[in-house]
């Protein structure tokens, strides 16, 4: 791969002192099982918020789609789908065409965790992972997993983004989520939505980075706010969860 960014092994040199960033493209069997990750999350939770299939699949193929509209897949038929996946679709070179901007976008994302997301780390309870890998695969938008070893999916197949400004607003959004998963979003059991809207907000707030209109209208509004974002997020996601279960339950004594 081309560029000064990455040694002979797509690995940066680590400018935060506490995270490595890697870069590696997904193979057809590892973009696969994502597929099927992402297939099992889009049935059991996204598809309920209206999140499009499109994002998941590449290039918004035919075949892939009829597969996220089957609420409940057989083995045979993830068979199917697989070998449709493997022998048809699966090209390196759509995981490589962001590559350039990719690497254009690596230092403004670390220059901005370094200057807009460390000093609050004691106010999420949150610290850096220890390595990051960039992990380009099918699809458009971004996903993420926590823990000390975080990654980062960048689904950029389908994208026509051409610019690296447009790879970073992902990737913070999607770093947002490593750094509070853990300590805040499982902790407290807070839902897709409002965890998706905490992070919008942190997002607006740190980086003016667009919201998601879905998940606008929130519960999290009155208790995610720019001076609790800077002072005690732990704290105010554990107010705002025990308010949001206590209407919960009110609601279902009412019904």
């Amino acid at each position: 791969m081309r560029g000064t960014w990455y040694n002979s092994w797509g690995m940066r040199p680590n400018k935060l002192n506490t995270m490595q960033i890697i870069l590696k493209h997904m193979n057809a069997e590892d973009a696969w099982r994502y597929i099927v990750q992402m297939y099992n999350m889009y049935q059991s939770r996204l598809k309920k918020f209206k999140y499009s299939p499109n994002g998941f699949i590449p290039m918004s193929h035919p075949k892939m789609y009829e597969m996220f509209q089957r609420p409940k897949l057989s083995n045979e038929q993830i068979q199917y789908y697989h070998d449709i996946f493997v022998n048809e679709i699966h090209n390196p070179k759509y995981l490589t065409k962001q590559d350039g901007n990719i690497q254009k976008a690596i230092p403004i994302f670390e220059q901005t965790i370094e200057s807009r997301i460390k000093p609050l780390l004691g106010a999420w309870n949150a610290t850096m992972p220890e390595t990051l890998t960039i992990l380009c695969t099918y699809g458009f938008g971004a996903g993420y997993g926590a823990g000390k070893d975080a990654k980062i999916f960048l689904r950029i197949s389908n994208t026509r983004r051409e610019i690296d400004i447009g790879i970073v607003s992902l990737m913070l959004h999607e770093f947002v989520h490593i750094l509070i998963e853990e300590p805040i979003i499982a902790k407290y059991n807070v839902p897709q939505d409002l965890k998706e809207r905490i992070v919008d907000i942190i997002g607006l707030d740190l980086f003016n980075r667009p919201v998601q209109q879905m998940f606008e209208n929130s519960f999290a509004n009155a208790y995610i706010t720019p001076n609790v974002i800077k002072a005690d997020l732990p704290g105010a996601v554990a107010k705002m969860m025990a308010d949001y279960a206590a209407l919960q339950q009110k609601q279902n004594h009412e019904r």
